[in-house]
């Protein structure tokens, strides 16, 4: 789970142009533990730390655990997109891009 969890920060991370020094100083947190979990070298990390790295990449910790066939960065940010838009808006806004996708 925390490779694809570490996938999706370095995905998040590069989508922003963020190194890992300034995700790391962003985070409180420290390069070598960006770096372990980048690269799956990481057996567990508390919850707190993940949602502050999360917090730093304009994510939330629910993001890490969604349905896999939903954790590509661009899905991700799609997604909670449409969830901060009030109700009406949001399915208008989903119509459309469902008339886009299917054109």
């Amino acid at each position: 789970m925390l490779k694809k969890i570490g996938i999706l920060i370095r995905a998040k991370r590069k989508l922003l142009n963020m190194t890992i020094e300034q995700l790391a100083e962003k985070s409180k947190s420290s390069v070598s533990l960006i770096s372990l979990i980048e690269r799956g070298k990481l057996d567990n990390i508390k919850i707190k730390k993940l949602s502050d790295i999360a917090e730093a990449l304009d994510m939330t910790l629910a993001d890490f655990f969604t349905n896999q066939n939903l954790k590509g960065v661009a899905t991700l940010d799609l997604i909670n997109y449409l969830a901060s838009l009030p109700t009406e808006k949001r399915e208008a806004t989903a119509e459309l891009l469902l008339k886009v996708i299917r054109l």
